[in-house]
């Protein structure tokens, strides 16, 4: 349990690292909503120390977030701080992703990986930046699209995953794939209540659909060994 916990870790960290910096670099963002996105970074270099348990090289991360975090500025401002160094950290987090897909044991946890990467990196940076208090809209709505989508796809990986198990084998994990797929559907309800109740996305919700989700994938992970 602890090491799926973990090995999923790498997928969310790399994908929300990924779209905070699209946000840093793309995104139309005052000083003000800048130097609070920068704050946030201790949390990216606290998973990457978790995903570094597993993937010792992805401390490098641990290093190259840390020294951006140390060159930027966390009050208002304009100053986007060395971008080269983040763009690096993306990479490693792009070959340490690329490394887990290939090392998969079957074709349905490589492209679970990538979908995770979607899923739970969206999620992780919708609460990172919402606790920033973004006012960046369009992310709003996009993420939890993305999130539903990568949702649905995740389903269609799983079910010929427990197609292909024989009946004794089912039998034993059937009871871990409907709890799974249960938090996974309660996870992305909690994660898009906003869009359907036209309010603002809440950090409190989207922490617990954070939790939620990260407990589906980790459910999901243990079948890959069965």
């Amino acid at each position: 349990m602890l090491n799926a916990f973990i090995a999923i870790l790498l997928p969310m960290t790399a994908g929300a690292q990924f779209i905070v910096t699209l946000v840093l670099t793309k995104g139309e963002i005052c000083p003000g909503q800048r130097g609070r996105i920068h704050r946030i970074l201790p949390l990216l270099f606290v998973l990457w120390l978790l995903v570094a348990v597993q993937h010792i090289y992805t401390l490098l991360n641990v290093v190259l977030i840390g020294y951006f975090y140390s060159q930027v500025k966390t009050g208002k401002t304009r100053q986007e701080g060395p971008l080269k160094i983040l763009y690096l950290a993306n990479g490693i987090a792009g070959l340490a992703m690329l490394f887990a897909i290939l090392t998969a044991p079957n074709w349905v946890a490589a492209v679970t990986l990538i979908l995770s990467c979607l899923l739970l990196g969206a999620i992780t940076a919708h609460w990172l930046l919402t606790i920033a208090r973004t006012r960046l809209q369009a992310f709003h709505r996009l993420l939890p699209i993305t999130g539903i989508l990568a949702a649905m796809f995740m389903t269609l990986c799983i079910v010929p995953l427990a197609a292909r198990m024989d009946p004794i084998q089912l039998q034993n994990v059937l009871h871990s794939i409907l709890l799974s797929f249960s938090l996974l559907v309660t996870a992305v309800i909690i994660w898009s209540w906003h869009l359907l109740t036209a309010k603002s996305a809440d950090k409190v919700q989207l922490g617990i659909s954070c939790l939620v989700l990260l407990t589906a994938m980790t459910g999901f992970h243990q079948l890959y060994f069965y």
